[in-house]
């Protein structure tokens, strides 16, 4: 059994054994060996030293390693020597990598390379591996992901790499640009959610301080890829090169999932497409029949005095508030499930939808006057990320609405919304050009506040214009064509 292959059985059997939401607190999924190929492939391309120095730093049963050494050992001119370092935290896999260390130690003997190898049980970010002097050739990795809070040990090593609530993904990918050799490769699968969005923005700024990104690929299906545990993540792979700008275009691939990888057309695109200009370094991903982001609108809600705030209310907290049926003291309550695009539709009769409007509940109040509301999630499923509707104030009753914490809501703090402001930017956020826009720099369905500031916008005038031609109750066809029309964006022709 070659070493990959027998790296993936271990790991089958050791992960078998751990309760499903074990699983999931520890981050543990497998990589499977297709992909494993592939991201070793690129990893080893451009390696031709005698001594290469290989990293796996979240090693789990050891695929990556694994699959990093059979490519090795199949070139026609090999390495030399192999040094190999498979670090994990849980040590129940500790035997699995003692006995991949084993076979690969015969393997390299057999193809007359001399392969050392070290197994470290213990936690990576908290390892003298992690603040090494630059060290390794080839750093390899599906790290965990959890999200930890800003006093964990682990936050307070890598501080560098902390904006808010880190997940612990971010910190691996971090640290792990920070110990390559010059010419080093780097190669990480991760979610999506790292290349936009303020919790990893100090993530994205390390990383790119010590590296050039090299090429991307993205899987469209987010349970085709890490199939034997059932991962609903929208994963990507990166390949990146250590303190060495190798060019000026990245390359970008797309799958549905392992099947159809080997088929992914590439693609060479500008730096300037992928990596954002901003302070925060967003990283746009565009899928195969994306064009470019948005066009080069320079304004965003502050820039029009405009703020965007989460829904106040949080059910289970306020269940004494909130009733099936009206009565006095109440006003209309509003879920997710009311947003609708371009619309609100209340009441819908399956939720609880009043809510009391006293002195107790004051402070979750939100006046009732013109702003646009969204729903921070959306199912994949749906043809949008952002599902928006303009409210003008008095279409429900009540002087105060009460808003769920699964929305979000945009106003003009100090004054009002205009009818028409209000209308032209509901279409600008449910808009075609907006829901490409966020499927190259997010991967995830939340949209949250942080991401609504962020969104760049058109002149307001434009705004006015998309709003001025659309009425009340317009549908979600109504309004691209308005947006289009005013913006002059050019749709590509479907086929027939």
């Amino acid at each position: 059994m070659k070493l990959l292959a027998f790296a993936h059985e271990n790991g089958l059997s050791a992960t078998r054994a751990l309760v499903r939401e074990e699983q999931k607190r520890l981050g543990q999924f497998m990589t499977p060996p297709a992909i494993a190929r592939v991201m070793a492939q690129r990893a080893c391309a451009s390696l031709n030293p005698d001594l290469v120095r290989v990293l796996e730093p979240a090693a789990g049963s050891g695929v990556l390693a694994a699959a990093v050494l059979e490519l090795l050992l199949e070139r026609e001119v090999r390495p030399q020597r192999v040094e190999l370092v498979m670090c994990e935290l849980d040590a129940r896999l500790a035997p699995a990598l003692r006995r991949l260390a084993h076979r690969m130690r015969r393997a390299g003997a057999a193809a007359g390379v001399s392969v050392s190898i070290s197994v470290r049980i213990g936690d990576f970010l908290l390892s003298d591996l992690s603040s090494e002097s630059p060290r390794f050739d080839v750093v390899i990795a599906n790290p965990p992901y959890f999200k930890i809070n800003k006093g964990d040990p682990r936050s307070q090593r890598h501080a560098y790499a902390v904006y808010g609530q880190p997940n612990i993904y971010g910190l691996f990918m971090a640290a792990c640009s920070r110990v390559l050799a010059t010419n080093g490769r780097w190669c990480f699968i991760t979610p999506r959610s790292w290349t936009n969005g303020r919790y990893f923005v100090a993530t994205r700024r390390e990383m790119l301080r010590f590296l050039h990104i090299d090429a991307i690929h993205i899987f469209e299906s987010r349970e085709a890829h890490f199939a034997d545990d059932e991962v609903l993540q929208e994963a990507m792979i990166t390949w990146a090169t250590a303190r060495a700008d190798t060019g000026s275009t990245i390359t970008v691939s797309t799958s549905e999932g392992v099947r159809d990888l080997q088929q992914a057309v590439l693609r060479l695109l500008p730096i300037r497409d992928i990596i954002g200009p901003s302070a925060e370094s967003v990283i746009f991903v565009p899928r195969m029949n994306d064009s470019a982001p948005l066009p080069d609108f320079r304004a965003n809600l502050a820039t029009y005095g405009l703020k965007v705030s989460t829904g106040p209310v949080v059910a289970f907290r306020a269940t004494r508030h909130i009733a099936q049926a009206p009565r006095k003291g109440t006003v209309p309550f509003l879920w997710m499930q009311h947003i609708r695009p371009m619309r609100i539709t209340w009441p819908i009769q399956k939720k609880r939808e009043h809510i009391a409007a006293n002195a107790s509940t004051a402070w979750m109040m939100v006046p009732n006057t013109n702003m646009v509301i969204t729903r921070r999630f959306s199912p994949k499923e749906d043809e949008r990320r952002i599902i928006a509707a303009p409210y003008l104030g008095g279409n429900l009753p009540g002087p105060v609405l009460g808003l769920e914490n699964h929305t979000n809501y945009l106003y003009r703090a100090g004054g009002e919304l205009m009818p028409e402001e209000a209308r032209g930017l509901a279409a600008f956020l449910n808009s075609r050009l907006v829901d490409q826009y966020l499927r190259t720099v997010a991967g995830n369905t939340q949209v949250n506040a942080a991401d609504l500031r962020a969104l760049p916008l058109p002149p307001m005038g434009d705004l006015v214009r998309i709003g001025r031609a659309l009425s009340d109750g317009c549908t979600l066809a109504d309004a691209d064509q308005a947006v289009d029309l005013v913006l002059g964006v050019r749709q590509p022709a479907r086929a027939a």
